[in-house]
C-alpha cells in the first residue's frame, strides 16, 4: 500500500494538529506517512492564489478557529508570539536529516511543530532549531546548520516546492492518499473514513 503523503508547513498551527494524528491514524490501517515540508508561501504564489493570513477578517477567525479546534482534538495549544512563523530553517533542517533517516527527520518535524504552537519557541532561533534537530541525529547542531543553508538542502526544499505546485497543494495541511487530495486538519475523519474503506474514492469526474 502507497504511503500517506502529508505536506505543512512548519508555520501552519493546523499542520501542527494534523501532525499530533496523521502517524497513528494511518498506522492503524497498516500505512505509512511521508512527511513533506514546503514553503506554504513560496507555493502559493507560484499557483497564484493569496496568502492564508493576507486580510485581516480571515485572520481574526483563523486564529480563533485554531485555537478551538486544538481543545476539540484535546490537544495543547499556545498561540505564537511571533506570527505567522518563520519556516525556511527548519524545513531546510528536515530534509538535511531526512537525507540520512526519514524516521528522524518526522520526528524532529513534530517535536518542531510542538515547539511552536505548543511551547511558544521561535523555530528561526539558529541555536534552538540545531540543538533540536541534533536530538534525533547523531550529528552535532553545528554541522546540521551548517548542512542546512548547503546548495543541497535548499535544492531539496525547492523541488519539495516545485512538486507541491505540480499537485496543486494550495494549503497546510494537505494530504494525498491514494492519489486524492483532502485538505485541512478537519479531514481527519474522511481520512480515517477513506483508510478503513468506508468511504469510496471521489469520483474525479463529477462536478
Amino acid at each position: 500500500m502507497t504511503p500517506v503523503d502529508f505536506w505543512f508547513d512548519f508555520g501552519s498551527p493546523y499542520g501542527y494538529l494534523m501532525a499530533e494524528r496523521i502517524d497513528a491514524l494511518a498506522a492503524a490501517h497498516g500505512r505509512t506517512v511521508r512527511w513533506r515540508p514546503i514553503l506554504l508561501f513560496a507555493v502559493l504564489r507560484q499557483l497564484g492564489l493569496p496568502a492564508p493570513l493576507a486580510h485581516a477578517a480571515r485572520r481574526d477567525y483563523l486564529l480563533l478557529d485554531v485555537e478551538r479546534s486544538a481543545r476539540h482534538l484535546g490537544l495543547a495549544y499556545r498561540q505564537p508570539s511571533r506570527f505567522p512563523v518563520v519556516t525556511p530553517l527548519p524545513a531546510r533542517l528536515f530534509h538535511v536529516l531526512a537525507a540520512h533517516n526519514g524516521a528522524a527527520a518526522a520526528a524532529f518535524a513534530r517535536a518542531a511543530l510542538r515547539a511552536a504552537f505548543r511551547d511558544d519557541q521561535a523555530l528561526d532561533d539558529a541555536a534552538f532549531a540545531g540543538a533540536l534537530a541534533a536530538r534525533f541525529d547523531g550529528r552535532e547542531a553545528a554541522l546540521l546548520l551548517q548542512q542546512a543553508q548547503a546548495d543541497g538542502a535548499r535544492a531539496a526544499l525547492a523541488q519539495a516546492v516545485d512538486e507541491a505546485v505540480r499537485r496543486q497543494v494550495f494549503g497546510s495541511p494537505f494530504v494525498h492518499l491514494d492519489g486524492e487530495p483532502f485538505f485541512g486538519a478537519d479531514r481527519l475523519p474522511q481520512i480515517e473514513a477513506r483508510l478503513a474503506g468506508r468511504l469510496a474514492p471521489a469520483d474525479k469526474d463529477r462536478p
